[in-house]
This record gives structure tokens, C-alpha cells and sequence, in this order.
């Protein structure tokens, strides 16, 4: 078991978009039906169900992560080769124009198996570089420990310092400038990336498709 997670962050958030996101996901193997019966699902935000299984048709579904309001909406995407294994998914808004997708590492590996962890994680790095210039961030936290972090502020060019840094942390230029606590950067995509896991090399040398 893991607390570990990735979030891209980006602008641009629209039907278009989402369906874009959905469908080079599900190019990659991560897909919104489960891969036996088929079954679409977001996970129930109410307090007196919250966690339970609500089953959506695809359009609901959609509709649904693009008419994100200051509400959270989380839902499972589901690894097409491996019918138990489901990527937890929690769209949110950082402001008015900032849409955080933190997906959930549960479930893929602990501090040494690493393998599980990289089939979600070799794809949204992809997606990262395929979004372009609505892209804001990206962090990549394999066991958790920078959850704790207000890493919304950070990657969105607030004040707030860098405290515990995770295995992979993605800024823009001019936000890592305020960030002296943290080591020297590589450029990744027009971004700065601080790697401390070598996690980079899972990313493709090219946008897999044209930036949206």
C-alpha cells in the first residue's frame, strides 16, 4: 500500500479537453471501463456514502469532469491488461482557471517495487508534455509523504516553500526561481524539473500527440 499520487496541473479545461484526456489515456492502456463488466464508476463525495461505487454512463462521466465546479469530482480509471488494478482519479479547481488531476498510486507497489508505480506514471508524464501550453505543473509523489505540502500554492506560484520535496517536482521557469530550498533543476519540456528518482527517463522524447 502506498499514500503516493501524481497531479498534472493545466488551464484549459473543456469538454474538448477531457475528451482528449480520455481518449490518449485510453490509447496508454487506462480506461474508464472496467476491463470485465464494463462498468463505469465515480466515487460518492457525499458524507453519508462517501467512497461507494456510483456507476455513470461515458457521457455522464464526461460531463461530469468537465463541468468541474469548486467541487471535487473523483472517479477510477482502470489498467486495461489487469481488471483489479484501478487508478483513483480526483479532479479539482486551484483558483479559477487551474484544474489539479491528482491520480492515485494505491495499490502499485511499495518502496522497492517500482514497476506497478511506472505503468501510471509513464503515461501522464507523456501527458504532461502532450498538454502543452496549458500545462502549469506536475508532481510525481511516490509514497506520499509531500501530501502534506500546500503543493497547489507552490505549483501555482504562491508563497509557500518547499518543506518536503517530492521524487519529481515540475515548475515553471519563474517559479522555481522562488524556490532556493530547493537543488538544482534539469529543463524538462520548457519547464524546470527537480528529479531526485531518475524518474524522467519514463518520459517519451516527444509529445505523443499535438499539444492541446
Amino acid at each position: 500500500m502506498t499514500d503516493g499520487f501524481v497531479r498534472l496541473y493545466r488551464r484549459g479545461w473543456s469538454p474538448q479537453q477531457v475528451r482528449r484526456r480520455v481518449d490518449s489515456l485510453a490509447a496508454a492502456g487506462m480506461v474508464l471501463e472496467h476491463p470485465r463488466t464494463g462498468r463505469i464508476t465515480a466515487l460518492s463525495g457525499v458524507w453519508e456514502t462517501m467512497g461507494e461505487q456510483v456507476e455513470l454512463d461515458r457521457d455522464e462521466l464526461l460531463a461530469a469532469m468537465a463541468g468541474l465546479t469548486d467541487a471535487q469530482f473523483t472517479f477510477q480509471y482502470w489498467m486495461r491488461d489487469d481488471e483489479d488494478a484501478d487508478v483513483v482519479c480526483t479532479l479539482s479547481r486551484v483558483g479559477p482557471d487551474v484544474v489539479v488531476e491528482d491520480y492515485d498510486l494505491d495499490g502499485f507497489g511499495g518502496p522497492i517495487a517500482r514497476t506497478g508505480q511506472n505503468t501510471v506514471i509513464r503515461p501522464l508524464l507523456a501527458e504532461f508534455r502532450a498538454t502543452g501550453l496549458s500545462a502549469v505543473g506536475l508532481v510525481v509523489d511516490r509514497w506520499g509523504p509531500s501530501r502534506e505540502t500546500d503543493l497547489d500554492d507552490i505549483v501555482t506560484g504562491g508563497p509557500s516553500r518547499v518543506t518536503v520535496t517530492p521524487e519529481l517536482l515540475v515548475l515553471r521557469p519563474d517559479v522555481a526561481q522562488r524556490h532556493p530550498e530547493l537543488p538544482p533543476p534539469v529543463p524538462f519540456a520548457g519547464f524546470r524539473a527537480f528529479d531526485t528518482d531518475g524518474i524522467l527517463v519514463l518520459a517519451p522524447r516527444r509529445p505523443h500527440r499535438a499539444p492541446q
